[in-house]
C-alpha cells in the first residue's frame, strides 16, 4: 500500500525519486532514479542508473575540417580531410537514405 501511494504521488506531482541502491553486502552503491509507471494493470517504479561524478570523463576531439600540426600551422588540404567529391558522395548517400519521403511517390502523393 505504501509502494502504491509513493507511486502515486510522483505521478500525480510530475516528479521523479532518487535513490541509493547496494545489491549485495560489500558491493559499491548506485544512485538510481526512480519514475513512476502507472498502466491500466500495474503501477511501478522505473529504476535508471546515475552516473557519480567520477564515472563522467571529458574527450577533447580533433576539428574535423582542418588539421593542427605539432607547431601550429592549419592544414585545409591533408590526406586525413575528406576531398570536395568524397563529401559530394556522402551528402548524396544521406539525402539517399532520408526516410522522411519514404511513403511518397515523385508527385508527392501518399
Amino acid at each position: 500500500m505504501g509502494l502504491s501511494s509513493l507511486i502515486h504521488a510522483l505521478f500525480e506531482l510530475d516528479t521523479f525519486a532518487v535513490a541509493r541502491y547496494v545489491s549485495k553486502d560489500g558491493k559499491k552503491p548506485t544512485m538510481q532514479l526512480l519514475a513512476p509507471s502507472i498502466e491500466l494493470d500495474y503501477e511501478c517504479l522505473l529504476d535508471i542508473e546515475l552516473p557519480f561524478a567520477e564515472d563522467l570523463r571529458q574527450y577533447k576531439f580533433p576539428p574535423l575540417d582542418k588539421v593542427v600540426t605539432m607547431s601550429g600551422k592549419n592544414l585545409k588540404e591533408h590526406r586525413l580531410l575528406p576531398s570536395d567529391q568524397l563529401t559530394k558522395a556522402m551528402d548524396a548517400f544521406v539525402d539517399h537514405m532520408d526516410l522522411s519521403t519514404f511513403s511518397t511517390n515523385e508527385e508527392g502523393q501518399e
